[in-house]
């Protein structure tokens, strides 16, 4: 497909820095709506605090990211239907296995923490909902995540999961065949709703594949941006009308903002790229790791101004931790869910050399 001015700049040597950026945009959106909207910790009218207030729809945007990024890289891969294991195997190892190490790390921080501030007292700390939040089995108890950033990769599971069944759908040449691989999934909401259920967050994601397609030359720019509308005018009429949530202009902003930044941003920052690279780890351990930074002097400052500079201090120390977490946990684990790959791969080739 010839290249556009819309893919102008967007693939780079076989990589998409502006996702990369992206990512590192969203995880400190993320950040900011924890630890700068905590009531009372700074005045209500402060441009930080109403900034923060924002902060949820980096996670949308993660869901946009995850419908553009994901399928791109399949199709770089190759990806068939028979490889779905394989697919599954390296989701287990690359997402699962931090997820579980960061359960861990909110368990120990729980006890330093208390051990540190609440002397004498008692940890408050449900063991049946800790070991419930591995492999998310805590949804179906009706027990709560014990860190609030959880429930968005229980979302992002059942992705994989669709994704993984339904690729070859999305890379089909028939135009009703690519829309009948969504379509489904999205009546379901006019009869089962739920924030942790894929087909309420699927038209976010949708937005991503829309780009993905036209990125690897599926669909034309027409089709793409035709389908994106008629896709961002459902979901806002689902939201705004049927549902009547206060945030559904923000989301379709924000998702919007966000396929618009993987074409357009052109542009190089070392900064959000090194952002982009541990936003894994920071979104899984920023909470636990904030929660135990910031009593330490808090109580002892009471100067708005001190009270902001504190927090970034409070950012900066959760960024070096999530870089520590990155090197010790995720970077091994992304290394061996390659080569778990690589390992599918021969397996799959002998067993092709012994059935033929």
């Amino acid at each position: 497909m010839k290249k556009t001015s819309l893919l102008d700049g967007v693939v780079q040597n076989g990589q998409i820095p502006s996702v990369q950026m992206l990512r590192g945009l969203a995880c400190l959106a993320v950040f900011f709506v924890h630890f700068f909207s905590e009531k009372n910790a700074l005045p209500a009218d402060n441009w930080l605090v109403m900034a923060s207030n924002y902060g949820y729809l980096g996670v949308h945007v993660f869901f946009v990211i995850s419908g553009f990024i994901i399928p791109y890289s399949m199709y770089q891969n190759a990806y068939k239907i028979q490889h779905f294991m394989q697919l599954w195997g390296r989701r287990m190892v690359r997402i699962e296995l931090p997820y579980v190490v960061s359960i861990a790390l909110v368990v120990i921080l729980k006890y330093a923490g208390n051990w540190l501030y609440h002397r004498g007292q008692p940890v408050e700390l449900d063991w049946n909902t800790v070991l419930l939040n591995i492999g998310y089995l805590n949804v179906f108890f009706g027990k709560e995540f014990i860190n609030h950033a959880y429930w968005t990769l229980f979302v992002e599971l059942q992705f994989y999961l669709y994704i993984g069944l339904v690729f070859p759908l999305l890379i089909h040449k028939n135009i009703f065949v690519r829309h009948f691989s969504y379509i489904p999934f999205l009546a379901l909401n006019y009869f089962w709703v739920g924030g942790l259920l894929l087909h309420s967050n699927l038209p976010i994601f949708i937005l991503g594949i829309f780009a993905f397609q036209f990125c690897v030359g599926v669909i034309k720019q027409t089709e793409m941006l035709i389908s994106m509308v008629i896709c961002a005018l459902l979901t806002l009429y689902w939201q705004d009308q049927l549902l009547h949530l206060p945030e559904a202009y923000p989301i379709l902003y924000a998702s919007i903002f966000a396929v618009v930044f993987i074409f357009a941003a052109t542009f190089k920052s070392k900064v959000l790229n090194f952002l982009g690279k541990i936003s894994f780890s920071m979104y899984l351990i920023h909470v636990p790791v904030s929660v135990f930074i910031i009593p330490l002097f808090i109580n002892h400052i009471h100067n708005p101004t001190y009270l902001i500079i504190y927090r970034f201090l409070v950012l900066g120390g959760v960024i070096g931790a999530s870089y520590l977490f990155y090197l010790l946990i995720e970077k091994p684990a992304i290394i061996l869910s390659k080569k778990f790959k690589i390992q599918s791969e021969e397996i799959l080739h002998k067993v092709d050399k012994v059935t033929t």
